[in-house]
């Protein structure tokens, strides 16, 4: 990948589609990581930063440290941030479904990242924005993102490049400090995507390459990357697994 190209590709792929689309802008979730970092700081020069909303959106396990960084990269860029505090909502949505429930921690982190949705939604309805999605395609192939909820966007400007590409793309974009972060979606606290994962990003990206990209299979694919056969089993078997998250919803066709 050529960084600098990539970079001005996906300015332009951006200033297009928001055209095409008749919307005003862009709504972006920022959560202080990478992934989001790097897209807003894209949405900012594809159009101007006035039209474009950055949402920091925190709950109960965000790191308050994240958040500062969201906010200071939202004012360096003059786009539009706001914070809203998700983790009323989350109270809210918990203590109407049944408070006597003791829900598991990915149920939550899911219902979370679901709220996150909704109001990233709101705001693109009321400003005739449209929502940008800043999930990665090691995410996006791996379905490490929450059904509707991180994974809702009218468009994902990351999904064709993997997790070590997007360090590079935030290099070039100057957002080095961001580079530098353990991924974390932040669903519960002290969750790290690598701690869950078993591997870093640098071993599950070429394992994605050799299986998706280059149609491989995990015999062939276990000889050419540094990773044991039940490591890249495992990462197989979640590509397949998480093949409903990628599609839209299936319906049974007319008898």
């Amino acid at each position: 990948m050529d960084p600098n190209r990539t970079v001005d590709h996906l300015v332009e792929f951006l200033a297009g589609y928001r055209a095409s689309a008749d919307a005003d802008g862009y709504v972006v979730g920022v959560s202080g990581g990478v992934d989001s970092a790097v897209a807003v700081t894209l949405a900012a020069r594809a159009v101007d930063p006035d039209r474009v909303i950055g949402l920091r959106l925190p709950a109960g396990p965000s790191d308050p440290a994240n958040v500062a960084d969201a906010r200071d990269l939202c004012a360096r860029l003059g786009v539009d941030g706001r914070d809203i505090d998700v983790a009323p909502l989350v109270s809210a949505v918990r203590a109407g479904y049944d408070a006597g429930t003791d829900l598991d921690r990915l149920t939550v982190g899911n219902l979370q990242a679901r709220l996150r949705a909704v109001v990233c939604y709101l705001a693109a309805n009321e400003a005739n924005h449209l929502v940008l999605g800043t999930t990665n395609r090691s995410e996006y192939l791996l379905g490490y993102f929450t059904k509707y909820g991180d994974g809702a966007a009218d468009l994902r400007v990351l999904a064709d490049h993997y997790k070590t590409e997007v360090y590079e793309l935030a290099r070039t974009l100057g957002l080095d400090g961001f580079a530098a972060k353990t991924p974390s979606a932040e669903l519960w606290a002290d969750q790290t995507d690598e701690g869950e994962l078993g591997v870093s990003y640098r071993t599950v990206d070429p394992i994605l390459r050799s299986l998706v990209d280059e149609g491989r299979s995990v015999a062939e694919t276990t000889r050419r990357v540094d990773a044991d056969g039940e490591t890249v089993r495992r990462f197989a078997a979640m590509v397949a697994a998480t093949e409903h998250k990628r599609t839209l919803p299936p319906t049974p066709g007319r008898v």
